[in-house]
């Protein structure tokens, strides 16, 4: 029987409000291509990639995520997911708001991510309040 996708995205939304990397990790691609395009278009090409970048991430314990699932499309054993987040570096922060897009595939019974694709609605808004400097 195939897994409820919604279940599976909530289980991730929690893992990354929790910062749970062991939770995050588990709903990755078991391949060695996992594209994970961030908010200034730079592409993370690997698993291993887009773990140590969400390690660095959830060790910052002043950070808010709040997503919302938008739009999904779920097939036999591919499904899409479009969330809409809200993001603060710090709770007093006025949020930026991000697309994402996962894209999921089953595998060994379980959804896990295949690419994930970030765009930020206002970049400038985003990379001031993360510190990177725009030229």
């Amino acid at each position: 029987m195939k897994p409820d996708f919604d279940t599976a995205l909530q289980v991730h939304f929690k893992a990354i409000s929790n910062r749970d990397i062991e939770a995050f990790k588990s709903h990755l691609t078991k391949g060695d291509t996992l594209y994970t395009i961030v908010q200034n278009g730079h592409a993370f090409t690997t698993p291993s990639e887009t773990i140590a970048i969400h390690e660095q991430w959830f060790k910052d314990p002043n950070w808010v995520w709040e997503g919302s699932l938008i739009h999904k499309v779920v097939g036999e054993d591919m499904a899409m997911a479009l969330v809409k987040y809200q993001y603060r570096a710090r709770p007093e922060d006025t949020p930026v708001v991000t697309w994402l897009t996962y894209v999921f595939q089953l595998q060994d019974k379980q959804w896990r991510i295949v690419h994930d694709q970030n765009t930020a609605l206002d970049f400038a808004a985003f990379a001031r309040m993360a510190g990177i400097e725009i030229k």
